[in-house]
C-alpha cells in the first residue's frame, strides 16, 4: 500500500512540473507504464486517451480551419475505404480473372498526384486569388514583403500601388511587376517569387468512387483530382472525362493517352469552380494470351483489333511464329470464333461482348545445362550442352584431344553419383554402428573410441562422384546411349608414367611405371606391407575400376598394373593401439575401411 502512494505521489508531483506533452513523450513511456500497478496504469492511460480525444475535438472544433478539417476527415475516410477495397480485391480475386486496365492506377493511399504547397511550379502556372508571393526590391529602395493576391485579382505593391495579376502565368506576372516598378522609379530592381499556392474547390461527378466537392491545392491536375475522389468507378470511363469551366468545355481527357502512350499535359491545372465529369464506360473487351498486358480494355466505337493489341502493349515473345489471333463474337443470334490474320486486324471493328485470344507457346523454362571440360583437350572450359548430347560430341566441339591425352585415365564426375556415394557412406556407417551395438555383449572391452573412429572416418571422406566409364568406347561412338548431364565434370589427364602405393606399406611411395613389374615387385619396392595391414589388397585402375585381392594372390601374374594405377593396402583397425574391441566386430570395421578407402582413392 505504501508503494502505491509513493508512485501516486510521484505521478502527481510530476504533473505539476512537466507539461502534459512532456509527460507523454519523456516521462510516461511504455516501460514506465508497464512497471506501475494495474489500477494506476489504467488511470494514466485513460487520461492520455481523454487528452487525445480532446485534441481531436479541438482540431475539428476550430472555426478558422473548419473547412480544411472537413477535407482532411473526408480524405481519411476515402483512404480507409480504398484500403478496404484494395484488400478485398487482393483477397477475393480469382487468379484466372482479367483485371480492368487502369483500375490499379488510383488504388493508392499516397497523394502522389498532389503538388507540394511551395513555389516550385513551372513558369506556366496561372495565378489566382489566394496565391502568396515573396516580393523583394533592391537598389534605391530596399524592401522584403509577402504579398497575397486579393479578391479583385490584384497585388498591392508597397509605395507603388496595385497591379492586377490574376489569370496571368507566373512568368508574365514577374515581367509585369518588374515593368510596373521600372515605370515608377529608376534604379530599383523588383523580384517576385511564388511562396505558396491557393486552395481550389472543384466538383467531381459521374463515374468516380466518391463524387463530391473537393478542396485541392492550387496547381492540381486532373489526375490529382481523380485520385482524391477514389479513382474511376466500375461503371465510369477511363476514356471520356470532361473538364468544364464556367459552363464551357475546357478539355476532354482520354486516360489511355497517359496510361498507354505516356502523353500528359501538365500545363492545364484546375481552378476553383471547375467541374470534372466522368462519363459512363463504353464497351469493355478482354484480350488474353500472348500480349504484354492481359486485361479488359475500354474500346470506343470504330476502334479495331489493331487498336486493342496496341493498348495491350503489342504481342509478347510467346506469339512468335503465329500469324493470327482469335476473335470470339457473341450476338443475340449466334456465337462464333474466327481466326483473324495479322494483316487484317485494322479491318475488324470491335463490338460489345467481343473477346480476343492471342495464341502463344506454353513452353516450360529450359534449364541451361553446363559441363566442365578440363585437361588434354584443345579448348578446355565450360560448355553449354544440348539435351541428349554425348561425350564424343562434346570432345569434338572442344577441338578433339591433344596428342598426349591419356584416355584410359580420363574421369567423369557427376553430382548424382556423388549424392549416391554420400548415401552409401551414411548407410555403411549406420549399419556398422548398429552391428557394434547389437554385438556389444560379445565384446570384452567395447570402447567409445570405436564409434569416434567411425565418425571421423566418415567425416574425412572425399566423395567425388566418379562414374566408371570406358572412355575409349565412348569416344569411338560405340557407346551411344551415354549422354551428358548438367554439372558433369570431365577430366582428360596427360600420360603420367607413375604407380601410386598408398596405405599401410612400410614406405608408401609414388613409383615410376615399368611394364615389366608385377604387383609383388611394386610392393617390394616400398618395403612390403606392415603387420597392421589387412589381409586384402585393393588395386584401382586408372579408369576407376577397383579390385580386391587376398594376400595369397599378391604374387599373381595376371593382376594388370597400368600407368596411373593405385595399389592400396588398408589398415586392420583391430590392430590399432588404444582401440580394444571383440574379434567379432573386427571384420565389419575392416570392411568399412576398405569400402571407404576405395571410394576415397577415386579422384582426378
Amino acid at each position: 500500500m505504501k508503494k502505491f502512494f509513493v508512485i501516486l505521489s510521484i505521478f502527481i508531483f510530476s504533473s505539476e512540473i512537466f507539461p502534459q506533452g512532456a509527460l507523454d513523450q519523456s516521462f510516461l513511456n511504455q516501460e514506465f507504464l508497464e512497471g506501475l500497478p494495474p489500477a494506476i496504469r489504467d488511470q494514466i492511460e485513460g487520461q492520455n486517451q481523454l487528452n487525445e480525444e480532446e485534441e481531436l475535438e479541438k482540431l475539428f472544433r476550430s472555426e478558422t480551419t473548419l473547412e480544411k478539417n472537413k477535407v482532411l476527415l473526408r480524405k481519411m475516410e476515402e483512404q480507409l475505404s480504398n484500403l478496404k477495397k484494395s484488400m478485398d480485391l487482393d483477397l477475393g480475386k480469382n487468379d484466372q480473372a482479367l483485371p480492368r486496365f487502369g483500375e490499379s492506377f488510383f488504388r493508392t493511399l499516397q497523394s502522389s498526384f498532389m503538388p507540394i504547397n511551395i513555389g516550385n511550379l513551372g513558369s506556366s502556372y496561372i495565378i489566382d486569388v489566394g496565391d502568396s508571393f515573396n516580393f523583394f526590391m533592391t537598389g534605391k529602395v530596399e524592401l522584403n514583403e509577402v504579398l497575397i493576391v486579393e479578391r479583385d485579382g490584384s497585388l498591392m505593391i508597397p509605395t507603388y500601388g496595385k497591379i492586377y495579376v490574376a489569370g496571368l502565368s507566373l512568368m508574365k506576372a514577374e515581367e509585369l511587376v518588374q515593368s510596373f516598378v521600372d515605370s515608377k522609379s529608376i534604379g530599383v530592381n523588383a523580384f517576385l517569387s511564388l511562396k505558396s499556392i491557393r486552395d481550389v474547390q472543384v466538383l467531381i461527378t459521374g463515374g468516380v468512387e466518391n463524387p463530391g466537392i473537393y478542396t485541392l491545392s492550387g496547381g492540381s491536375n486532373i489526375l490529382g483530382a481523380l485520385n482524391v475522389s477514389g479513382g474511376i468507378s466500375s461503371s465510369g470511363s477511363f476514356r471520356n472525362i470532361e473538364l468544364r469551366r464556367g459552363g464551357k468545355l475546357i478539355k476532354a481527357y482520354d486516360l489511355y493517352d497517359i496510361f498507354v502512350y505516356g502523353n500528359f499535359d501538365e500545363k492545364i491545372t484546375l481552378r476553383s469552380g471547375d467541374t470534372l465529369f466522368v462519363h459512363p464506360s463504353s464497351s469493355q473487351i478482354p484480350i488474353s494470351g500472348a500480349v504484354s498486358y492481359q486485361a479488359i480494355y475500354e474500346i470506343r466505337q470504330s476502334e479495331t483489333l489493331k487498336d486493342l493489341v496496341e493498348f495491350a502493349g503489342g504481342f509478347s515473345e510467346g506469339f512468335s511464329d503465329f500469324d493470327f489471333l482469335q476473335l470470339q463474337r457473341v450476338t443475340n443470334s449466334m456465337n462464333f470464333i474466327k481466326d483473324i490474320k495479322l494483316d487484317s486486324l485494322d479491318k475488324y471493328t470491335l463490338k460489345p461482348r467481343d473477346s480476343v485470344f492471342v495464341p502463344m507457346f506454353q513452353s516450360e523454362d529450359r534449364q541451361i545445362k553446363v559441363v566442365n571440360l578440363s585437361g588434354m583437350v584443345n579448348r578446355p572450359g565450360e560448355y553449354f550442352i544440348d539435351e541428349g548430347e554425348t561425350l564424343k560430341e562434346l570432345i569434338d566441339r572442344a577441338g578433339g584431344l591433344k596428342h598426349n591425352a591419356y584416355v584410359y585415365g580420363a574421369a567423369l564426375f557427376r553430382k548424382k553419383a556423388q549424392k549416391q556415394e554420400q548415401l552409401f557412406a551414411q548407410l555403411n556407417y549406420s549399419d556398422s554402428v548398429n552391428f557394434i551395438i547389437s554385438n556389444a555383449g560379445k565384446a570384452n572391452n567395447l570402447s567409445k573410441s570405436i564409434i569416434d573412429l567411425l565418425s571421423e572416418e566418415l567425416r574425412s571422406r572425399n566423395l567425388p562422384g566418379r562414374v566408371i566409364l570406358d572412355f575409349n568406347e565412348a569416344l569411338s561412338g560405340r557407346i551411344k546411349n551415354f549422354t551428358l548431364e548438367d554439372g558433369d565434370r570431365i577430366v582428360i589427364p596427360s600420360m603420367q608414367r607413375v604407380v601410386y602405393l598408398f596405405g599401410d606399406f612400410r614406405n608408401p611411395s609414388n613409383l615410376s611405371y615399368d611394364p615389366s613389374l608385377k604387383v609383388s615387385d611394386y610392393i617390394k619396392l616400398v618395403g612390403g606391407v606392415k603387420d597392421s595391414a589387412f589381409d586384402e589388397l585393393v588395386v584401382i585402375d586408372p579408369d576407376g575400376k577397383a579390385n580386391v585381392y587376398k594376400k595369397s594372390f599378391f604374387r599373381a601374374s595376371d593382376i594388370e598394373i597400368y600407368p596411373g594405377s593405385i595399389i592400396y593396402a588398408p589398415r586392420n583397425i583391430g590392430k590399432l593401439t588404444g582401440v580394444q574391441y571383440a574379434s567379432s566386430i573386427s571384420p565389419i570395421l575392416s570392411s568399412l575401411a576398405i569400402s571407404l578407402a576405395s571410394l576415397n582413392s577415386i579422384s582426378d
